[in-house]
């Protein structure tokens, strides 16, 4: 197994890093979405 892994190192960890990316600037938008919930429902109706 350990040659399959040492020869797809450089594009496994590239694909994991953007990965990685997606992951994070998902994150992001749910956070800023949540923030956008949270303060519409703290708004007097």
């Amino acid at each position: 197994m350990s040659h399959i892994t040492t020869t797809s190192t450089p594009a496994a960890s590239g694909w994991l890093a953007r990965l990685a990316a997606v992951a994070r600037h998902a994150l992001q938008l749910h956070l800023q979405t949540c923030a956008i919930i949270a303060e519409a429902h703290r708004r007097p109706q």
